[in-house]
């Protein structure tokens, strides 16, 4: 169980999706916010600290890429660690998330081990 009650932010246009990795968030005791999409998103990020974001790559409107792009040109966002989790596996997306910043990315349907586990390595790394 994590002691350190780190905020994360789930980025999702899927109701279902954000209730999954929210659960398997919680079970591990991370604070968790919820983003229905990119626009929303980024207005949480301007207003709430979090620790990190796991971002969903498609999604109307703002889609992950824009938010990836706005978080890492803004000095008040730019550090934080960006995880994507999307259906998406190309290797051209991968590779341009990663590009933009983003630290790692997971494909969905996501196992809830993998996915905590990497979380705590991501958020380790940056307590270092």
């Amino acid at each position: 169980m994590n002691n350190n009650s780190n905020r994360i932010l789930v980025v999702d246009d899927n109701r279902i999706n954000r209730l999954k990795l929210g659960r398997a968030l919680k079970t591990e005791g991370y604070e968790v916010l919820e983003a229905a999409g990119g626009r929303e998103a980024l207005e949480i990020l301007q207003s709430e600290t979090v620790d990190l974001v796991l971002l969903d790559l498609l999604m109307p409107e703002v889609d992950g890429f824009q938010v990836l792009e706005q978080m890492k040109s803004d000095q008040n966002t730019g550090l934080i660690p960006v995880i994507m989790v999307t259906a998406v596996d190309e290797k051209e997306d991968v590779n341009k998330c990663l590009s933009i910043g983003a630290v790692d990315y997971i494909t969905k349907p996501f196992d809830p081990v993998v996915l905590t586990e990497r979380v705590r390595c991501c958020l380790d790394k940056g307590a270092l």
